[in-house]
């Protein structure tokens, strides 16, 4: 029903909200393009429109105005809106909208107040920026967050103006992509009656096609050098539109420099598909000024051919591990870009065309787009107070009895607290998660990681967040995989995340050694500028940290402080060392055990006790330590569930641990008033000050182990003293009452 009609006396009112999409229940999205001219932002609406249906987004092509070259193909359905007065086209478009009940809004190169006019409407606007800021539409960087819901920037580098020049205005890159199959791997042409170059663009002056007559002519004098006189073709696939003086005139200064030159310059004037030129040719050279994300490199690349190009824009992204892209300076001469095309013309690279498949198709674009537009069209209204935390599981480890501690602190004090959990059974609740069951904090279990692919977990943790939206999305001790996707899809959350010490930052590099397919995620800096803020757990780690670009912060872990001392009384019998660890191999319990026996002729009566489960996948680990320790007095108590009764059955608390961040079995050790010997590894030198509250030693040092293990046995009252600090350094810096006020201070900085 359109409009309000009056039937029988009872006036109908059409409400947009309760709207389904024109012809299923699927997301309905408008490709909004100024017009349907051959053209790299044109071409990407126009797949959108054709794609995004398989993305189950039910989608429409609109055309606002008129074209200045070549029309591409109307897809079935398109509105041509190109008829109407450019004052009135935006909005008979919303008109149009509101009656189909359209979700959400998607623009393409609207000027700034076209898009304002769109943005009223008060459906929600996305708008792709497809060029460098030298192209962007009229007045766009006077546009402000509440002007449009989200920016999608063709390229990184288009995504780090947008950043600059709007600040606080969503925005998320997705790579330009094509149809790799319309452009198949083909043999390179033979060389027998000489070379041919092309350049697929229209003549603009950001192309600047004036200075491709000088390279060719320097490429040719490059190639005699090496013995090769052969002719030298140049082809310029583009069309010239007569209606814009601007491309006559650059078209008219490629002539005169081709005929200055002695060039043999063919223009197709758009009659011949790129696809033939491309074919033909043994090389695509580009001098572009500022470029998006080009199409004509992506449709070359596919093709298998190598690709000389400016250092502009996005081409950058296109060369990462591509030796079929070669980077020239934008300012490079024509000597330069000679030397690379002899280069490439007489010692081809390997192809680029499968690397088009991994992250630059149509069907990866409207992937991302289809995600991004329903987590535009289901954005919360209102602000959000709600925390969501992602972890792998909450089985034994530190980095989970710290979550534990901090979930349950928040929840006691009245803060909604939601869990994703990625590595365990959804029938089978670890007795952590159970744990945080019964005390009223929800946890959400997506079938395990390996039994279900990354891309799939993450969207059913976005489905989860999108019917319960976060005030903050905080990754503890997660995959990584899982992370940078989650990050990447969730623009309007303060995303942060929390490194649980080494291990944090040896999974980041392996990850990004193979990222996953489409996702603009290389380099650490790419990550973190979708974080709010990357938290460490002790100050020496921060230094490392800054290179992940987001902005770094120290909490150290916080452990509940027994009321009493709990630490067994000087009575007589064997001197207890005990230790709280995983049975893993980087517990390095060997080296323990080593400074055990070193240490034992030198001891008193002594036993040391070692409390901890075998981890999943060391039980090989486990079996040689129990067999290295035969002999030695060396009980083996498993997992506990009373550490405090642990603590008081031992004198000295004993830690070998690398890699560690801020461990929480010392810290445990040290509230309980145990003095702790620990090796020198991450964040031990901010618990343990030696002489002080324990002894540390050098890290792998196994003699200095044992040295100390020995030098605590020999002074009761030196004991007693530390035992007294112990307590009094927690109190002081680790309680998990400073550690919820810190993170309250971090994910709500304004109050909660």
């Amino acid at each position: 029903m359109q409009g309000a009609e009056v039937l029988s006396g009872i006036r109908a009112i059409h409400w947009p909200a309760l709207d389904l999409a024109a012809t299923d229940e699927r997301l309905s999205v408008y490709q909004v393009v100024t017009s349907l001219q051959h053209g790299g932002a044109e071409k990407i609406a126009r797949e959108l429109a054709l794609e995004l249906p398989r993305q189950q987004v039910a989608t429409r092509l609109v055309v606002l105005g008129k074209p200045h070259r070549k029309t591409l193909e109307m897809p079935e359905g398109t509105l041509d809106l190109s008829g109407l007065p450019r004052s009135g086209r935006a909005k008979a478009l919303i008109k149009h909208a509101i009656t189909e009940g359209v979700d959400v809004l998607h623009v393409h190169l609207t000027d700034a107040d076209e898009t304002r006019v769109l943005a009223g409407s008060g459906i929600p606007l996305i708008a792709s920026v497809h060029n460098s800021r030298q192209g962007w539409p009229r007045d766009w960087d006077r546009l402000r967050k509440d002007d449009l819901s989200l920016m999608l920037a063709c390229s990184q580098a288009a995504e780090t103006e947008l950043r600059e020049a709007m600040p606080g205005v969503p925005v998320r890159t997705v790579w330009n992509g094509i149809r790799p199959y319309e452009f198949p791997e083909t043999p390179l042409p033979g060389s027998g009656d000489g070379f041919t170059l092309a350049c697929v663009a229209n003549p603009r002056p950001q192309k600047r096609l004036d200075r491709l007559p000088a390279i060719i002519a320097s490429t040719r004098a490059e190639l005699q050098k090496h013995g090769v006189v052969l002719p030298l073709r140049l082809v310029i696939a583009g069309e010239t539109s007569p209606l814009l003086q601007e491309a006559v005139e650059c078209r008219d200064a490629v002539d005169r420099e081709a005929a200055a030159h002695g060039i043999d310059l063919t223009w197709t004037d758009g009659k011949v598909p790129v696809r033939e030129v491309l074919a033909s040719c043994h090389a695509l050279v580009s001098c572009s000024a500022y470029e998006g994300l080009s199409l004509a490199h992506l449709e070359a690349l596919s093709s298998g051919r190598p690709v000389i190009a400016c250092d502009t824009g996005g081409t950058r992204e296109l060369a990462w591990r591509n030796p079929a892209l070669k980077l020239l300076p934008a300012d490079a001469p024509p000597e330069v870009f000679a030397k690379a095309l002899a280069d490439a013309l007489l010692d081809p690279p390997p192809s680029a065309h499968r690397m088009i498949w991994r992250d630059f198709t149509s069907e990866r674009v409207a992937a991302r787009v289809a995600k991004f537009a329903r987590v535009v069209a289901s954005r919360p209204e209102s602000e959000s107070k709600t925390i969501w935390f992602v972890s792998n599981n909450l089985s034994m480890g530190g980095a989970q009895s710290s979550l534990k501690r901090l979930t349950k602190s928040f929840h006691g004090r009245g803060i909604r607290v939601r869990l994703a959990l990625l590595q365990e059974y959804p029938e089978h609740p670890t007795a952590g998660r159970q744990e945080l069951l019964e005390h009223g904090i929800d946890v959400f279990v997506p079938p395990p990681a390996g039994l279900i692919d990354a891309q799939e977990s993450a969207a059913l943790i976005l489905d989860e967040i999108a019917a319960d939206p976060p005030g903050a999305v905080v990754f503890w001790n997660a995959i990584t995989t899982h992370k940078l996707l989650l990050a990447d899809a969730l623009p309007f959350a303060r995303v942060y995340d929390i490194s649980p010490g080494e291990m944090w930052f040896s999974s980041f590099e392996r990850t990004m050694e193979n990222p996953p397919p489409a996702l603009p995620c290389r380099l650490p800096a790419d990550y973190g500028r979708l974080l709010e803020s990357f938290t460490v757990k002790y100050s020496a780690e921060a230094e490392r940290a800054r290179a992940i670009g987001a902005p770094v912060k120290v909490i150290p872990n916080g452990v509940i402080m027994p009321n009493e001392v709990r630490r067994r009384p000087c009575v007589e019998g064997a001197f207890v060392f005990g230790t709280a660890a995983r049975i893993s191999p980087q517990k390095r319990l060997d080296e323990l055990i080593a400074a055990f026996r070193l240490a034992l002729p030198e001891l008193p009566d002594a036993v040391l006790r070692i409390a901890g489960g075998v981890e999943t996948g060391a039980e090989e680990c486990a079996a040689e330590l129990r067999l290295m320790a035969q002999g030695l007095p060396v009980e083996w108590l498993g997992e506990l569930s009373d550490i405090g009764s642990f603590h008081a059955g031992c004198d000295v608390f004993v830690m070998v641990s690398d890699p560690a961040g801020c461990p929480n079995a010392s810290l445990e050790a040290l509230a309980s008033g145990l003095p702790v010997v620990a090796t020198d590894v991450g964040g031990a030198s901010e618990q343990v000050i030696d002489g002080v509250n324990g002894l540390l030693v050098p890290a792998r040092d196994v003699p200095a182990l044992a040295k100390a293990m020995v030098e605590i046995t020999r002074d009761a009252r030196r004991r007693d003293e530390m035992s007294a600090a112990a307590r009094e350094h927690i109190r002081s810096h680790f309680t998990v009452e400073r550690m919820t006020e810190d993170y309250l201070q971090l994910f709500f900085p304004d109050g909660i």
